[in-house]
């Protein structure tokens, strides 16, 4: 019974707010617009990489992770002149 009681004084207040239109008499300078778009890509970035971690924590958990590119890259196959030499 509350869930509904609260919507309609959620919807009420809306409708009030709509129909009392007046003007505002504020100013925004021209570099919110710039810092706007700044904290909405930033945001963005962050729950990409959030998003990334989650996931290879998941991966990690069921034990499907894949060894790391660094390590991959930077092993390199034995030296086969010392494996000849030792023989």
């Amino acid at each position: 019974m509350s869930r509904n009681r609260s919507f309609v004084v959620l919807a009420t207040m809306v409708v009030i707010l709509v129909v009392c239109v007046t003007p505002a008499h504020a100013y925004t300078d021209p570099g919110t617009g710039a810092l706007i778009w700044q904290m909405l890509i930033a945001a963005s970035v962050g729950v990409m990489f959030y998003a990334r971690r989650m996931v290879n924590w998941v991966r990690g958990l069921l034990g499907r992770r894949r060894p790391p590119r660094a390590t991959a890259v930077l092993s390199s196959p034995p030296d086969r002149e010392s494996s000849e030499a030792r023989q």
